[in-house]
């Protein structure tokens, strides 16, 4: 994609959805930014993307929000903006890999609406958390059968 942040914006407006708003955030010392953006159509986030410029950042949330409004345009609207796609529901047993668990939630954590406190927004990172823990394992084959001990 040559330019994702327009694509998105002339996407949004062609479909009648309005203009997406973009919001940087910048972390880090000054001598060493860390930018995390998103992209929200109204109070609904379309993607998000960090990267050590401004500019990566938007590229990359730009590109998950173009994924996010082609699925949609697809017709697959039952899924969360960012929610990793699986083949088949699993109900377990999950193993754990901590730092796959952690990634999870620190994403989770980024994709949440910032508007969000308490235990509205803590329920809400947990459930993308598992969502997304869930996805990248069955995206992984990673999901096993784990045999009881007799």
């Amino acid at each position: 994609m040559v330019n994702p942040k327009g694509e998105v914006i002339a996407k949004c407006q062609k479909e009648g959805l309005g203009t997406p708003e973009f919001r940087v955030q910048v972390k880090g010392p000054k001598h060493e930014p860390h930018f995390l953006c998103e992209v929200y159509l109204g109070d609904h986030l379309l993607g998000s993307g960090e990267g050590n410029t401004k500019k990566r950042a938007e590229r990359i949330a730009a590109e998950a929000a173009l994924e996010w409004l082609n699925r949609e345009k697809l017709g697959q609207s039952n899924r969360s903006p960012n929610m990793i796609p699986s083949n088949e529901p699993f109900d377990g047993p999950w193993p754990i890999f901590p730092e796959v668990l952690a990634a999870s939630l620190q994403t989770a954590n980024s994709r949440v609406n910032v508007k969000l406190e308490g235990e509205e927004a803590i329920n809400q990172v947990l459930s993308l958390g598992l969502q997304l823990y869930k996805g990248a394992l069955e995206q992984l084959g990673e999901v096993v059968e784990v045999e009881e001990e007799e």
